[in-house]
């Protein structure tokens, strides 16, 4: 019982493979145009006549030999790219698929055996989805164009080929070429008309065609550039020198880099992907985990001024320092907070040039605003600075004084 159910695992796994699938995809392509070819090779006489003559000569031509040839070219095409687990690829060849079940279909007992085969493979790449993750822009962009090509052949030979059947009669590859794309683009201006039951379903199959890969491929390319052109926008922004690097989405992380706005100071933010809604749209965020080495190098940690863990956790605020001492160069502050008294002595230890405990200041300048003490910049200065002073003292002689807000590691 055990090798059975080890045996059916091991063939679920092969199945799913995307080699095996692109394997498939490819056959169901050469299945549709190796009959199509063999029955017209032997009218290829279009160089002596023209090549619109010729297509208007072979009038013993399938109305569905055309798309479905077109189909067969896109899927070989497809099926190549399926081998290196593109993901629109996957998706492009399950719109063929359907709409080669369709038209299977609608034909018949004809074509039974290659909807049932047509119908298989779409519950298999269904089931075996996440082995195409491949996202590509290159291979997006040179999918989209193949598929949109073929298209395009399709409906300049279709409307040539059919000349005849439209109002006004389309008559050479310029025509039929403007006709196809405002076809495909669904624009339709109305100055070209199919007239025959025939020319009207091949304009249907240009809509349909378009709507599903034309347009999809465009708004796939489209939002393909879109996401580079960001990804590099936010690359630029992040190779900086002497800027601060803040960690954490905390609310005081959120202020620290107002307040280094304000003051018009270069700031990159490394955050999670979760919290990158902290932040302005403008921002030069990292997104990823914080503590991460890779991360933080994405900021440009060896060229900053000064790296500012500001998490609401200090055990996060620990990896993330012990992150910046490996990749940080001696030049460059590291800052921290105290957010419980409790881990004062572990911060401490991580060797940072100050750490500054909130709770306590905050104590402080309360105890004397209620004190009526005067309070300003000067003397929020001078608490800090002094205290910084008092933990060097304190460091070298711990039994003199007590532990202050701010620290000098």
């Amino acid at each position: 019982m055990h090798h059975i159910q080890a045996f059916f695992i091991r063939l679920l796994s092969f199945i799913q493979a995307p080699q095996l699938l692109s394997v498939l995809v490819i056959a169901n392509g050469v299945w549709l145009i190796t009959p199509i070819l063999l029955a017209y090779t032997g009218h290829i006489d279009w160089q002596a006549h023209g090549f619109t003559a010729w297509l208007q000569s072979l009038g013993f031509i399938q109305l569905l030999d055309l798309p479905r040839f077109s189909l067969g070219v896109i899927l070989i095409g497809l099926g190549i790219s399926l081998w290196g687990r593109s993901r629109i690829a996957w998706l492009f060849v399950l719109f063929v698929l359907v709409l080669l079940l369709l038209m299977d279909i609608s034909m018949g007992k004809k074509y039974f055996s290659h909807a049932a085969y047509s119908a298989a493979l779409v519950l298999l790449l269904m089931y075996g989805w996440r082995g195409f993750s491949s996202h590509s822009t290159t291979s997006t962009g040179l999918i989209a164009l193949f598929s949109i090509l073929v298209l395009a052949m399709y409906s300049v030979v279709g409307s040539l080929y059919l000349g005849t059947d439209f109002h006004p009669p389309i008559k050479d590859p310029f025509t039929a070429l403007y006709f196809s794309m405002i076809s495909m683009a669904t624009v339709g201006y109305g100055d070209i008309v199919p007239v025959t039951v025939e020319s009207r379903m091949f304009t249907i199959s240009i809509v349909v065609f378009g709507v599903m890969i034309f347009t999809t491929s465009v708004v796939y390319i489209a939002g393909a550039l879109v996401r580079d052109t960001q990804q590099i926008v936010q690359k630029r922004r992040t190779r900086m020198k002497n800027h601060y690097v803040i960690v954490g989405s905390s609310l005081l992380a959120q202020y620290v880099y107002k307040g280094l706005q304000a003051r018009k100071i270069d700031a990159v933010v490394v955050c999670s992907e979760e919290q990158r809604q902290a932040y302005p749209e403008n921002a030069a965020v990292v997104t990823g985990e914080p503590s991460s080495i890779t991360t933080l190098a994405q900021a440009s940690l060896k060229d900053a001024q000064c790296v500012m863990a500001l998490e609401d956790s200090d055990a996060e605020n620990t990896f993330i320092l012990l992150a910046a001492n490996e990749l940080a160069a001696s030049g460059v502050k590291k800052v921290t907070i105290i957010n419980e008294e409790s881990n004062r002595k572990k911060l401490l230890l991580l060797h940072a040039d100050y750490v500054f405990s909130l709770a306590e200041l905050g104590g402080e300048l309360l105890m004397r605003v209620l004190n009526g003490e005067k309070i300003d910049s000067t003397v929020i200065a001078e608490l800090l600075i002094g205290q910084t002073i008092g933990q060097t003292l304190n460091e070298q002689t711990p039994a003199q004084g007590s532990t202050p807000t701010a620290g000098k590691a």
